[in-house]
């Protein structure tokens, strides 16, 4: 697999093995883009520019560098940065790099993480390191759907103000960095592996987020969930029913139906979302905000077995085994359009008022 990299010292563009890098060693930029970011085209002209350290660079300039220049304190000779590193131009390289991107993120020797908007002392109070400038919430970087897997992935992470200082590891900081994210602490310490969560907490992680292009709401989930998905710019929130309908059939996972509607009507009331026609969706929640109360749900047990497959879409519909647990065997299938099943498991779900949605397998924490 090919990977682009800048050289930390001359900031020239190198392309090699990504195994190569792996092996040397590179940092790789986790931040929030802002304004007109520095692309592939722009990068190659600009390593002259970026040596000769001018006075007062553009902010996009003076993030390459600071990013650079704290990857080579550290002995690093690569670093990756999505906005530069990818030639967009290509359809074919942006899909690979879509959905290597995880693999990058996680094989870094570093991440280094840029808060544009978080200025940092050493006497500001813990529950506050992350609080923007502004004074009123987080750093927008906790609201960014792409960040989520750059959050999660690397092993070595440090965290750096608008000024390019240490605000410290992911480590140090994961009790406030779970608070923010409603992500099991553990998962963030490496105490226990985060693909251990079920589907439905998994997307509780993003439901809150946003992407400036509303198909990588489903794009940026790709590593999280351990899977591969031809990117289709233009699909709308099509992309996340695609990604739900390929966790379907790829993974035994029933907390995927474990989502709900907003309480904006009495909770008998099941309507369908604006946008959507009623044969167009159902049992596949319509956007990850639906998960945003899920995040509470674990698996408990060992979950059923099913001898002769799981959950399938055909022609018909979708196809979901009878299983009798009894003589652990299957019985036979029911076949019914999404739309159709859609109102029942709804209800079974979420049929107590202000319960969790959940089903056998899976339990609040």
């Amino acid at each position: 697999m090919v990977m682009r990299l800048l050289d930390t010292a001359t900031f020239e563009m190198v392309s090699g093995e990504q195994s190569t890098f792996k092996e040397e060693g590179y940092a790789i930029l986790s931040h929030r883009w802002v304004g007109r970011e520095i692309t592939f085209e722009q990068i190659q002209s600009l390593a002259s520019q970026l040596r000769s350290a001018p006075v007062q660079p553009t902010a996009q300039l003076a993030k390459i560098r600071g990013a650079c220049d704290r990857a080579r304190e550290q002995g690093l000779q690569w670093m990756w940065i999505d906005s530069c590193c990818i030639n967009k131009a290509s359809t074919v390289e942006e899909s690979e790099s879509i959905n290597s991107m995880f693999k990058w993120y996680r094989d870094a020797k570093l991440c280094i993480t840029y808060l544009s908007d978080v200025r940092f002392s050493t006497g500001t109070p813990k529950g506050e390191v992350f609080r923007s400038v502004d004074g009123t919430t987080a750093s927008v970087w906790f609201s960014r759907g792409w960040t989520l897997q750059e959050l999660l992935a690397p092993k070595a992470m440090q965290f750096f103000d608008m000024d390019w200082q240490y605000m410290g590891t992911k480590a140090e900081l994961a009790d406030i960095l779970a608070h923010i994210t409603q992500i099991d602490v553990s998962y963030l310490t490496g105490e226990k592996h985060f693909g251990n969560a079920c589907i439905a907490s998994k997307m509780s992680w993003i439901a809150s987020r946003t992407t400036a292009r509303v198909e990588d709401l489903a794009y940026s989930m790709l590593g999280i969930f351990n899977v591969v998905m031809t990117p289709r710019y233009g699909e709308g929130m099509r992309a996340f029913m695609r990604l739900q309908q390929l966790l379907l059939s790829t993974l035994m996972d029933e907390s995927l139906f474990a989502w709900k509607l907003p309480q904006d009507k009495p909770p008998q009331v099941f309507t369908v979302p604006a946008g959507w026609e009623a044969d167009e969706w159902g049992l596949l929640a319509s956007t990850p905000s639906c998960f945003k109360d899920s995040n509470r749900l674990t698996t408990v047990g060992k979950p059923v077995p099913r001898v002769h497959g799981g959950f399938s879409m055909t022609q018909q519909g979708l196809q979901v085994p009878i299983f009798d647990p009894g003589k652990a065997r299957t019985l036979g299938w029911l076949v019914c359009p999404l739309w159709i099943l859609a109102p029942l498991v709804h209800w079974i779900l979420t049929h107590k008022e202000g319960e969790q949605p959940c089903n056998s397998v899976y339990e609040e924490q």
